[in-house]
């Protein structure tokens, strides 16, 4: 028989030299038939009416016949005489006896949070941190407490986060403090866990609450999400048919709409004959390519690992983005164009110092133009880094991505996406230009002032799953071009709005400066050697063993705001999925 009454008591604190009470956590003696699981919320009455309430860390079966007597024999003995049902004497000692067989469940709870003193001659309201006596009834939390001790009532402007779901039976709608999620106290969010564990699933909807949250705020939001796996997030502008009564009640608890992404654009690779390179083709697409002139001056990113900038690649590349356009002493051409650029070798000698560099350069060159992506000129297709420089708030961009076959294209796509954003903010506001033209009227400036309020992002949410194969550890410490854009990207985005949401199966297989730089992280499950690397060294032992016993949906939320780790869970999405 499990206890579900909040008001009910479910165990006992003790102490002793091996089971410390402290100002950070006690321990106590869980009551016979009660069930309690690791992340349940508990509360214990501490000093002058005040309360200590905390989180369940690990749980202990102790048998050693001096406990019993020291510690639990009088709290067993009264619990075992109040059953309901009368007993003779011989079941009671029975009863009594197996209870002792089975040994006593101990559960350790880190405190989360202290409610104040209520006491004449202390300050109203003052905390507390005071350890927990002995023999004090403990029960589980409440709504209205377990919301206390994440300190969401402080939060300013709170995005819905999840939902804790407890043993006992409550669903509990958390919320996290937009400055917590996107900025200006911290920033970005990354998901790890093993495959199929929801960690994607979990961060698109983030996305969504964001979102929709902030459009409500009356923010000027945009989303830019890459696809990287299949199809997976090719329909997330199709609404599910068939949403399970669960999920309804769980979004109705969030307050969010149980709709799809609105207005939406999905960006498909081109493919052979101008057609789009996709597993699907969505109604809204529009087909990208890159032309030379689209992305002469950052060609390094084409060049995705470390090594591969050796010999003389960087003088070439700097040499093609400082002389552009370049000309050619034969007929005074200019080289403007992918195939005049295999096929140019007109390089001074100061920037070429051996033949080898520049035929490495060129083959390379050659490589990538057996890729449909890169043309001479655009008749269908579109340029990307056009496209994002002129995002509008409520706008959503797909990029897929899946399809690309060649890595190093992908992490041009990804990179140059990311520094298309950069140059955004730097001059998307300020255009000096345009300053001037517009100050010849008093009432022109008007007008284009307060255009650009209205067109200005206060926040664009980026989303690239599998971050790992862009920004992997590095080696040696140092960083492919496409990871350094990356970290500029998430370095600056934390001032301006430019928020990354990111997943990968493992935090190890990322270079450390994305996580050091992340401040929410969401973990699904994992082994335990995956949680002894460096990127797990926030979490105590106790959370580790408790992610490695985590099901299918479980999550768990590390976040400065919260003194320890919280599991949470989440309605499904209720955008449409591919057919398996």
């Amino acid at each position: 028989m499990i206890i579900n009454s909040l008001h009910n008591d479910i165990g006992k604190t003790i102490a002793s030299e091996k089971f410390l009470n402290t100002m950070d956590s006690f321990w106590f003696a869980l009551k016979p038939n009660v069930i309690i699981n690791s992340f349940d919320f508990v509360t214990v009455d501490n000093l002058f009416d005040s309360k200590s309430i905390g989180i369940v860390k690990e749980l202990q079966a102790i048998a050693e016949h001096d406990y019993y007597n020291n510690y639990f024999s009088d709290y067993y003995t009264k619990s075992t005489t109040k059953k309901k049902l009368k007993q003779d004497e011989k079941k009671e000692k029975e009863q009594f006896s197996k209870i002792q067989l089975n040994g006593i469940i101990l559960a350790k709870v880190a405190i989360m949070a202290n409610g104040g003193v209520k006491a004449q001659g202390y300050k109203e309201g003052i905390s507390i941190n005071f350890p927990v006596g002995v023999g004090k009834t403990v029960r589980f939390a409440t709504e209205e407490e377990i919301i206390f001790a994440l300190g969401i009532p402080q939060m300013v402007n709170p995005i819905p986060a999840g939902i804790i779901e407890t043993t006992n039976g409550l669903e509990i709608p958390i919320s996290l403090g937009l400055s917590y999620l996107a900025g200006a106290d911290t920033a970005h969010i990354n998901a790890s866990g093993i495959s199929g564990n929801k960690k994607s699933t979990y961060i698109l909807f983030l996305l969504q609450s964001s979102y929709q949250t902030l459009k409500r705020m009356n923010q000027n939001v945009a989303l830019i999400i890459f696809n990287t796996k299949e199809q997976d997030l090719l329909y997330i502008d199709q609404k599910e048919k068939h949403i399970k009564k669960r999920t309804e009640r769980l979004y109705d608890a969030l307050d969010l709409d149980i709709e799809p992404f609105e207005n939406v654009t999905y960006f498909l690779p081109r493919g052979k004959d101008g057609k789009p390179n996709s597993i699907h083709i969505p109604k809204n697409y529009k087909t990208y390519s890159y032309e030379l002139k689209d992305v002469y001056d950052r060609l390094e990113l084409l060049f995705s690992e470390p090594y591969d900038l050796h010999h003389d690649f960087s003088s070439i590349i700097n040499y093609i983005s400082e002389s552009w356009p370049l000309k050619s002493n034969i007929g005074n051409k200019d080289i403007s164009t992918w195939t005049d650029l295999t096929e140019f070798k007109e390089y001074p000698e100061a920037i070429v110092s051996n033949k080898s560099s520049l035929l490495s350069f060129l083959g390379r060159l050659q490589r990538f133009r057996k890729s449909p992506m890169f043309i001479d000129k655009k008749k269908t297709s579109t340029y990307l880094g056009n496209e994002i420089k002129n995002i509008k708030p409520g706008e959503v961009f797909v990029i897929d991505v899946a399809t690309i076959s060649s890595f190093d294209v992908q992490a041009l796509v990804v990179g140059d996406v990311m520094k298309r954003l950069d140059e955004m903010y730097s001059s998307r506001y300020y255009n000096l230009e345009d300053d001037n033209n517009s100050n010849n009227k008093d009432i022109d400036s008007d007008k284009n002032h307060v255009q650009k309020d209205q067109e200005k992002l206060h926040y664009l949410l980026v989303f690239v799953d599998e971050i790992n194969r862009y920004i992997p550890k590095s080696q040696n410490g140092k960083m492919s071009p496409v990871s350094e854009q990356i970290m500029r990207t998430v370095i600056a985005g934390k001032t301006r709005g430019t928020i990354l949401f990111s997943a990968q199966q493992f935090k190890s297989a990322t270079d450390y400066r994305l996580q050091e730089n992340t401040d929410l992280h969401i973990t699904a499950k994992l082994g335990l050697s995956e949680l002894s690397t460096k990127p797990y060294s926030m979490l105590d032992e106790s959370t580790k063993m408790n992610i490695v016993r985590l099901n299918k949906g479980e999550l768990v939320m590390i976040h400065p705001a919260f003194r320890h780790p919280i599991k949470i869970g989440f309605p499904k999405a209720t955008y449409k999925k591919p057919k398996e």
